[in-house]
C-alpha cells in the first residue's frame, strides 16, 4: 500500500544525498558554486540523508522513487511528486556533464514553460505604471523618464536605510504573525553591500539581510525586499516548513522547499506576492514598485529565453531588459549574468512564473479562503500544474 510519508522521507534523503555528493565532488567549484543543491536545509536532523559515492547509486534510488510516486493515488500530489524527480534527474545530468538545452532547463529542471514572458501582460503592465506615475504627477518626457524621475524622488538616504529597514522588518513581522505564521523573535540583521548581483537577498543561517545599494532604495522597494526575503518570504516559508513536519502536518519533502530546482518557482511566487499576502500595499508608490518589479522579471525572462535559446547576442538582450523592464544597469548585469549560468539560468522565470501563479490563486482564494490557502501554499512542494489546480481545501 502507497505511503505518501514514507515516499516523501525518501526523496528527501535522495535529494539531501545528492546534495552531499555534490558538494564532495566539486571541492569548491562546479555548477552551484557555493549554495549547493538544497542551499538552506532545516532536515539535517530529521531526515537521515542518503550517502552516495557515485551519481549511479542517487539514479538507481531515483528510479525506485519513481516506482513508489507511481501508485500514489492523489493525482495532483503524484504529478508534482514526479515534477519534482524529474527535477532531480535534471539537476543530476548537469552535475555530470550534460549540457540540456535552455527550453529542457525550463520544462525539467525549474518546472515552467519553455519560452519568453505574455508580450501583452507587458503591455498592461507598462499601462498600470503610466496611471500610477499619472496619479503621483510624476512629469517627464518618456515613461522611462519619469519611471527614473520617480525613483530619484522616492530614494531613501544612506542614513535613513537602517531605521527604515527595522521599522518596516517590524510591521511585516507584526502582519505576517496575524495571516501566514508567527516566527517569534526570529529577525535579519540589515548589510548594505554595493556591486552585489541582486537587489537584496537573505543568509538564513546568518540571520542577515543584504541590500545592494548600488541600486538606490526607495522605501517600497525595501519593503518588498523585506517581505520577498524575511517575513512573510523565504525566512518565513523556512520556518514554517519545519515547524509543519514536526508537528505532522506536512511530510519530509516540503523541507526541500529552498531545493533549487522545482520548488523555487513557488518559493519566488510567495516571495514577490508577500507584500500581497500581509494585506500591506499602503499606496501608489506600492503599486507602482509592483508593478515595475513584475515588468522586470517578466522582461528578464524573455531576455533570457533570447539569449540562451535563441541565441540573441548579449548586448541586444541587455538593450531589451534595460528599455523594456526600465531595469538600471546593476540589475541587469545581474540577470543577465544569471541567465548564462550553465545551472541556474533559468531561474529568472521561476519569479515570473511563480509570481503570477501565487498571485491567481491567492486570488481566487478570497479573503474567506485564506486560512486554507496560506496551509497548502506553505505546507507543500508544488509543481506549476498541480499548484494552479487548488480548489480551495487546504491540501493537496
Amino acid at each position: 500500500m502507497y505511503d505518501d510519508g514514507k515516499t516523501g522521507y525518501g526523496i528527501t534523503a535522495i535529494a539531501a544525498g545528492m546534495d552531499e555528493l555534490e558538494r564532495r565532488l566539486r571541492k569548491g567549484e562546479g555548477e552551484l558554486d557555493e549554495e549547493g543543491l538544497i542551499p538552506i536545509y532545516l532536515g539535517r536532523d530529521l531526515v537521515r540523508s542518503r550517502r552516495y559515492e557515485r551519481w549511479e547509486q542517487a539514479s538507481e534510488e531515483l528510479d525506485q522513487a519513481a516506482i513508489d510516486v507511481a501508485e500514489c493515488p492523489l493525482a495532483p500530489r503524484r504529478r508534482t511528486l514526479e515534477a519534482l524527480l524529474r527535477s532531480l534527474r535534471a539537476a543530476m545530468g548537469i552535475f555530470r556533464g550534460q549540457r540540456p538545452s535552455f527550453a529542457d532547463k525550463l520544462e525539467s529542471l525549474v518546472g515552467v514553460p519553455a519560452g519568453g514572458a505574455d508580450e501583452a501582460e507587458m503591455a498592461s503592465l507598462r499601462e498600470e505604471i503610466d496611471a500610477a506615475l499619472t496619479r503621483l504627477r510624476i512629469p517627464g518626457a518618456s515613461l522611462a523618464e519619469r519611471v527614473a524621475a520617480w525613483r530619484a524622488s522616492r530614494s531613501l538616504p544612506a542614513r535613513e536605510l537602517e531605521r527604515v529597514y527595522g521599522e518596516l522588518q517590524e510591521e511585516a513581522a507584526r502582519r505576517t504573525a496575524e495571516r501566514v505564521y508567527d516566527v517569534g523573535g526570529f529577525r535579519m540583521r540589515l548589510v548594505l553591500r554595493p556591486g552585489s548581483s541582486s537587489g537584496g537577498r537573505c543568509s538564513f543561517d546568518t540571520a542577515t539581510m543584504e541590500i545592494n545599494t548600488d541600486l538606490g532604495c526607495t522605501r517600497s522597494a525595501m519593503k518588498h525586499l523585506v517581505t520577498h526575503e524575511n517575513f512573510p518570504g523565504h525566512a518565513t516559508q523556512i520556518l514554517y516548513t519545519r515547524d509543519a513536519y514536526l508537528r505532522g502536518e506536512a511530510t519530509a519533502d516540503v523541507l526541500l522547499c529552498a531545493l533549487n530546482g522545482l520548488p523555487g518557482v513557488i518559493q519566488e511566487g510567495i516571495g514577490d506576492q508577500a507584500t500581497e499576502l500581509i494585506d500591506w500595499v499602503e499606496d501608489d508608490d506600492d503599486l507602482l514598485q509592483i508593478a515595475l518589479r513584475r515588468l522586470r522579471i517578466a522582461a528578464a525572462t524573455t531576455a533570457s529565453w533570447r539569449l540562451m535559446q535563441l541565441g540573441e547576442a548579449e548586448a541586444e538582450a541587455a538593450s531589451y531588459l534595460r528599455e523594456r523592464g526600465f531595469a538600471v544597469d546593476p540589475y541587469v548585469d545581474g540577470r543577465i549574468a544569471q541567465a548564462k549560468h550553465p545551472y541556474k539560468g533559468p531561474f529568472n522565470a521561476s519569479y515570473y512564473f511563480g509570481d503570477k501563479a501565487v498571485r491567481e490563486v491567492r486570488l481566487r482564494a478570497g479573503e474567506a479562503g485564506y486560512p486554507g490557502f496560506i496551509r497548502f501554499l506553505y505546507g507543500n512542494i508544488h509543481c506549476l500544474p498541480s499548484f494552479l489546480e487548488y480548489g480551495g481545501a487546504g491540501t493537496l
